[in-house]
This record gives C-alpha cells, sequence and structure tokens, in this order.
C-alpha cells in the first residue's frame, strides 16, 4: 500500500496497533472534521486502510510506520538545528562587500 506522507503523519498521530480501533477512529475523525477536503482525505484514508490492509499484517504495518516517521521527525529535527546554526549567508555577504 503506498502511503503520502500526509497519510502516514496522520496515521503517526492517531492510530493504534489494532487495526479495528484504528479505522474506526479514522471514521470518527472524518465524522468531526468541518473542511470538506480534509474531510475527503481522511474517509479516503479510513478506507484505504480499510480495503486495503490486511488484518493480519496491521501490526508489522503499524510498528513499521511509527519508526520511520520517529526517523522522519528526527531527520526534520536536524536540519531544523543545522539551519539554525550555521551562518553561511552572513559569511558569504561579508566577503562579497
Amino acid at each position: 500500500m503506498k502511503l503520502s506522507i500526509r497519510e502516514k503523519k496522520v496515521l503517526y498521530d492517531f492510530a493504534c496497533p489494532n487495526h479495528h480501533n484504528t479505522v474506526t477512529r479514522l471514521k470518527w475523525l472524518t465524522a468531526l472534521t468541518v473542511d470538506p477536503q480534509a474531510k475527503h482525505r481522511m474517509l479516503e484514508l479510513a478506507r484505504k486502510m480499510e480495503t486495503e490492509m490486511e488484518e493480519s499484517w496491521y501490526t508489522g504495518f503499524y510498528h513499521q510506520l511509527r519508526t520511520e516517521m520517529d526517523e522522519y521527525y528526527r531527520a526534520k529535527r536536524r536540519l531544523r538545528l543545522a539551519k539554525e546554526n550555521t551562518d553561511y549567508e552572513e559569511d558569504l555577504y561579508d566577503e562579497a562587500v
């Protein structure tokens, strides 16, 4: 199953190790969502999880998703820290002047 980064973020925030509970939770979130586009995306994800994901494979998928997204957020944090701690623009400006 192919998931976009947006879908992975939603699952990272709202999924649990139980397949049935995750699908139910996504459907409840769909019902509570106000924005029509977001509602469509949430319903699409809930249907995708319900139809394309085997319940027997879900536990492994869940743990793999958690690991992947933990690494994604760590890498994002490292990039943010690297940007904050570099002064390339000022150095280049001083050299040009």
